[in-house]
């Protein structure tokens, strides 16, 4: 799956393969962009079937039968999946290709990883990396450091399902930064992706201090208590969710905006490390589970920890706080 960086206009290549050979087409293929992000919040899902916009591809000069093509900036300002069908002519024969993209938040800085890894920009340098590769190793550390955690430092859309626990707070296991809907038992209590606000609920639902689940406020609220001492007829809505907001046992599905706005700084660092091992050269040996290795000269052997966690230490203990079930998922 190719990739493009959040707010960049990176550029997606394609080979043409006309049985069994790589060719040129016969002219510059054009490229058709769908958007086929599952959005949770719509149903069903986005249409693939919708046309962005349609492009024309660039031929490689120093690459035979090899094409490219930018995406516009207007459509890489937000995470995404891409579909792009590429038509085209070999010999006068119609023929299609389909490729995919995701649009993605790199866990660190790409130019700040160049400078402080020392990479080579320039083909001459001994520690030259294409663009290429340090997308590659970008993705390696990226991948391992999900895997790691268990979870995700960008902002998607999701739907997480927990259940009460007679408390003014709903513990959620992942890190939420907004609510978009909210249902007990599939009723539709809130609903703040429409104007006016949808709330068939007595209370309004925040985000928790930790963000790992939501709370009520309680602000302005008017108990029983004190409608009665006031000669007044308590609303029945306060019968039905007296006590505390989130019942027990009573299923609650919580549409929002989860993971982080910003990708913290230890992650960052964390990445670097873990780009860094990428371009070692023992990383190969790692990945083949060897233990000892030796020549005449010298030998050194891993230890255990080696294949554990991210495989590096100190990207482990960058780690280590953001890792869901060390936390307080309150």
């Amino acid at each position: 799956m190719a990739e493009i960086y959040l707010n960049t206009n990176s550029p997606l290549k394609h080979k043409i393969f006309w049985q069994g050979e790589i060719v040129d087409s016969d002219s510059a293929p054009t490229v058709k962009l769908y958007d086929i992000t599952e959005d949770v919040m719509i149903s069903p899902a986005i249409s693939p079937t919708t046309l962005l916009t349609t492009i024309t591809s660039t031929k490689l000069e120093t690459d035979f039968g090899n094409y490219q093509v930018v995406i516009p900036l207007s459509y890489t300002q937000r995470q995404r999946k891409f579909k792009l069908l590429w038509e085209y002519q070999v010999g006068g024969s119609a023929a299609t290709g389909t490729t995919y993209a995701d649009v993605i938040t790199p866990y660190t800085n790409i130019y700040e990883a160049i400078d402080e890894l020392n990479i080579g920009v320039d083909s001459s340098d001994p520690n030259y990396k294409t663009y290429y590769q340090i997308q590659q190793a970008e993705k390696y550390a990226r991948k391992v450091i999900e895997d790691y955690t268990g979870q995700d430092f960008f902002l998607y859309d999701d739907v997480e399902i927990a259940y009460g626990m007679d408390s003014d707070i709903l513990s959620l296991p992942y890190k939420i930064n907004s609510v978009q809907k909210l249902y007990g038992n599939d009723i539709l209590l809130v609903d703040n992706t429409v104007t006016p606000i949808v709330n068939n609920w007595l209370y309004t639902p925040q985000v928790s201090e930790s963000g790992f689940g939501i709370r009520i406020d309680r602000t302005g609220l008017i108990d029983n208590t004190v409608y009665v001492a006031n000669g007044m007829v308590p609303p029945s809505i306060n019968e039905t969710y007296s006590g505390q907001a989130f019942n027990k046992h009573t299923r609650y599905r919580v549409f929002g905006r989860y993971g982080w706005s910003e990708v913290p700084d230890n992650v960052q660092m964390a990445a670097k490390e873990l780009m860094k091992d990428y371009f070692s050269k023992d990383l190969l040996w790692k990945q083949k589970y060897l233990k000892n290795i030796q020549t005449f000269d010298w030998k050194f052997e891993y230890t255990g920890q080696a294949y554990s966690g991210t495989g590096n230490q100190f990207a482990d203990q960058l780690l280590n706080p953001y890792i869901i079930s060390s936390m307080v998922l309150i």
